[in-house]
């Protein structure tokens, strides 16, 4: 009995991760229907002509709170699942129901403090000082086959700004997302 519950307990486990490695690779070989494109990039689209209007604005004040720069853009990128209405329902506050040209729109404004030890730095930055010029609205949590990651449901880009040690950057997100 002993010689025939290795075996068996082997071959369930290559079955466990044979079937966890095909729902990973499903989500990656549909475009426009999965969380992922690849193992390690989650799938986003361009904002413009979809049901969702993004409105971002990112002020930087000094340590005393002055003004240093403003910069803003409309559109963006974000994720074509579920999940991006999950998160828009759910997470990012208190919406509002406006009409621009005829059109029906959910808006919610998004606003979040960040500090010089918060922000992300890139390829470009020293130890005094980042330059930043994309934005993110991330879930991280587990996903099914990938683990725990974040994820940028909601992306932008605007000019690159500097930021130093000390500087607080303000981002308000204002995101309208169509009613049918």
């Amino acid at each position: 009995m002993k010689g025939f519950a290795i075996p068996l307990l082997g071959a369930i486990f290559v079955v466990l991760i044979v079937s966890s490695i095909q729902s990973a690779a499903a989500d990656h070989t549909e475009p426009g229907i999965g969380i992922f494109k690849s193992a390690t990039t989650a799938n986003i689209v361009d904002s413009q002509g979809s049901k969702y209007h993004i409105h971002f604005q990112s002020q930087i004040l000094n340590e005393q709170g002055q003004l240093i720069s403003i910069t803003e853009t409309s559109g963006g990128e974000y994720i074509p699942h579920e999940i991006t209405d999950n998160t828009f329902n759910e997470k990012l506050g208190q919406k509002e129901i406006v009409v621009i040209d005829n059109i029906r729109y959910e808006k919610v404004q998004y606003t979040n403090t960040l500090f010089y030890s918060e922000v992300e730095p890139n390829v470009w930055s020293s130890e005094f000082s980042h330059y930043r010029g994309q934005w993110v609205v991330r879930l991280c949590g587990e996903f099914d086959g990938h683990g725990y990651a974040c994820i940028p449901i909601f992306q932008v880009n605007t000019s690159s700004e500097i930021i130093t040690k000390d500087d607080v950057v303000i981002n308000q997100w204002t995101i309208l997302r169509e009613i049918n």
